[in-house]
């Protein structure tokens, strides 16, 4: 569809809710078909009355129009992405020719208003020509939105699978956290473990030099009475080595002539 590219440009102060659209989609394909019926019976009839009821069912009309672009276009953006291209194209089709119909719904308005207004019967041919064609573009709008949904499971099967995929990735995520804390807490009972042994092992060392210290000095006083004992024991044997050569009495000869 060759149309320019229009858009409403009204931010909505709150969220849309979504899967509201086919109720809109509803009404704003009935009430025009009973705007066109209530009219094709005032051209007999011509009761201001009926013209009054038709008048309020359009300024109705404008309203359910904005309500149905509004909330096509919140599931329109809630399921965009999980769309293929090809569908892509097709929703912003979809998109564009409801921003028409707002404004097309705005016109028919217009055109009642200037028909009750003139009061001539070119006029009145003006609104229901319009009228018409009107009502001819919506039910293409709406068999083209049939087909996204029912086709190719736009704001349909998406949302669900969306859903569903949340629900389970929530379910995912609180078993992920009780694993994480029976991780923690398997962690802070070995590292209390493993820190009891290692303040016992600081404290042993402590005692052990002064042990250490006192094995050494009755090591080396052992030695010192070690080595001091063979002197005394060695002093004896050596005089009686030497006194025999002092005290030698034996007389030498004398030779004599």
């Amino acid at each position: 569809m060759n149309l320019p590219v229009i858009d409403i440009p009204v931010k909505l102060p709150f969220d849309v809710p979504l899967l509201v659209h086919p109720v809109f989609v509803h009404f704003v394909i009935a009430i025009p078909v009973i705007v066109l019926l209530i009219e094709l019976v005032n051209l007999k009839t011509k009761k201001p009355a009926v013209s009054v009821t038709s008048l309020s069912l359009l300024i109705l009309a404008v309203f359910v129009f904005a309500g149905a672009f509004f909330t096509g276009k919140a599931d329109g953006s809630e399921a965009f992405s999980f769309l293929s291209p090809e569908v892509q194209d097709e929703l912003r089709s979809h998109k564009l020719l409801g921003t028409y119909l707002v404004f097309g719904a705005v016109l028919v308005l217009l055109l009642k208003l200037g028909a009750m207004i003139i009061r001539k019967k070119w006029m009145k041919n003006v609104f229901m020509g319009f009228l018409v064609l009107f009502i001819a573009i919506l039910f293409k709008q709406g068999k083209d939105g049939g087909e996204l949904v029912f086709e190719y499971g736009v704001n349909v099967k998406p949302v669900t699978e969306l859903k569903d995929r949340i629900n389970e990735m929530k379910i995912d995520l609180d078993n992920l956290n009780e694993q994480l804390q029976k991780a923690k807490t398997e962690c802070e009972e070995k590292s209390a473990a493993a820190s009891e042994p290692a303040q016992s092992e600081e404290t042993t060392p402590a005692v052990a030099p002064e042990a250490a210290t006192e094995t050494t000095v009755s090591n080396e006083s052992s030695e010192e009475n070690a080595t001091a004992a063979p002197a005394e024991v060695e002093t004896p044997a050596s005089q009686e080595a030497v006194q025999p050569e002092g005290n030698s009495t034996t007389q030498v000869p004398i030779p004599t002539h």
